[in-house]
């Protein structure tokens, strides 16, 4: 009887170990965290359901190929400016305020430097976008209008990355709210009062809002650790960006626009729009399955970079295979329920969007490498080997996916992008998992 105790607790000893890293070094963040994404990302799921009821089919896979290419544009824009402002302001704070400010202040300065030059750039290319690009030459008054929301979308990235990397958690739930029922308002009231031209409004409200309230927030947090968040910068501060930073940007450059030019592909088959809609609706319920992994890692970043910063080797471990441990069964659980409950989330947005069944489920399939590969790559930022990550990894996985994209969708339609999706990021796991092993402190 003895012996099968200890049997059992010989067994049950990793899970418990698993759980106390949890409670002791990632719950509390956690928690706040689903709390902020609760309110951010469910509120641009409501208002995306409250918006394709309001536009219909067609206008509302228009208004997603809008919002589709100012994410991608403010994403390419950002420069890694989150990623710089979580791992730098995580592994400094304890040791060096100063540093601190100097590269919040040059996170502020790049990313109002390329959101502007991004915004402008999207309204003097607006015929080219429209006509060229997206074959949809009546979209050119919704590019112009839509544009200026990019320069919004690149401070938020900042913004939000700061945050976590001060881990104030309680403080981005808080903002997380208000800038949700924003977005939910501000969409809500523009699809109905002016159709697509008043959805796109609403979204570049929304969008400003956000930022606003984002902007307050850190400037708040900033007061409180005495950081002085408007410093001037080092030539050793520009270094870690050009080690870091530019790296990180170069690989939003190649990811956006690759998921953006499959979304393209979709737009340009036979009733584009229609399809368009549908693979938007899908991809949205695809990232509501992440979001549990997606903020888990939000908080192990930022605590496994202040743990590289003091040489904490054994914690880094135990956070990071906690981390993996949990993110991989989330996102099994997640699927398996979403998987089940398909058909009934597709027509919430409307009946037109039951065909979407099948595309639903290869991407909900993608969730679980996704999930783990996003995970595994922690290791390959926290070590700050962000070149090799660009050309090793992030490049040939966006390319998988690109190619196979193009390759399978005049074949199967809609749901060749959909096994793309799903065959690169298992690819990913393969690419990451040499330098994994490498780079765990030992």
């Amino acid at each position: 009887m003895r012996d099968s105790v200890a049997e059992r607790s010989v067994v049950t000893a990793p899970a418990q170990r698993i759980l106390r890293t949890f409670r002791e070094r990632l719950l509390a963040g956690f928690s706040w965290n689903v709390l902020s994404a609760v309110a951010l990302q469910g509120s641009v799921l409501v208002s995306t359901i409250i918006v394709a009821r309001l536009l219909g089919l067609q206008s509302f896979g228009a208004y997603a190929v809008l919002v589709s290419t100012v994410m991608t544009i403010a994403t390419i824009a950002q420069s890694g400016s989150g990623l710089v402002a979580t791992k730098y302001v995580a592994e400094f704070l304890s040791a060096d305020t100063a540093r601190v400010g100097r590269l919040l202040g040059m996170c502020r300065v790049l990313t109002l430097a390329t959101g502007t030059a991004a915004a402008i750039l999207m309204i003097a290319l607006a015929d080219f976008i429209s006509g060229d690009v997206l074959h949809r030459p009546e979209l050119v008054p919704q590019v112009r209008l839509i544009a200026l929301a990019t320069l919004f979308q690149v401070s938020v990235a900042y913004q939000f990355g700061a945050l976590q990397g001060f881990g104030a958690f309680r403080e981005l739930s808080r903002a997380g709210v208000l800038a949700g029922l924003g977005h939910i308002f501000f969409t809500t009231l523009g699809a109905w009062a002016g159709d697509l031209e008043g959805a796109t409004i609403g979204f570049v409200a929304a969008s400003g809002f956000r930022m606003g309230v984002f902007a307050r927030t850190l400037k708040r947090v900033c007061i409180a650790h005495r950081v002085e968040h408007h410093a001037s910068a080092e030539r050793e501060d520009f270094r870690l960006i050009l080690q870091f930073g530019l790296p990180a940007g170069l690989a939003g450059f190649v990811t956006m626009p690759c998921l953006w030019f499959a979304t393209v592909l979709v737009a340009r088959l036979p009733d584009g729009l229609a399809l368009a809609a549908i693979f938007a609706a899908a991809h949205q319920v695809r990232q509501a399955a992440l979001q549990l992994p997606m903020l888990l890692n939000a908080v192990s970043f930022s605590v496994l970079s202040q743990l590289r910063g003091r040489n904490e080797a054994e914690d880094f471990r135990r956070v990071f295979w906690s981390n993996l441990v949990i993110n991989a069964a989330f996102g099994i659980a997640a699927v398996v329920v979403l998987i089940a409950l398909s058909g009934p989330l597709l027509d919430l947005y409307g009946g037109d969007f039951k065909h979407g069944t099948a595309l639903l489920v290869v991407l909900l399939l993608s969730v679980v490498p996704e999930s783990v590969a996003t995970t595994l790559y922690q290791i390959v930022q926290s070590a700050g080997r962000m070149w090799y990550s660009l050309f090793a990894i992030v490049i040939p996985r966006d390319l998988i996916y690109v190619g196979l994209t193009a390759f399978l969708i005049g074949r199967s339609g809609v749901i060749g992008a959909g096994i793309a999706y799903l065959v690169a990021w298992t690819v990913a796991i393969a690419l990451i998992l040499p330098e994994t092993r490498k780079k765990i402190p030992g």
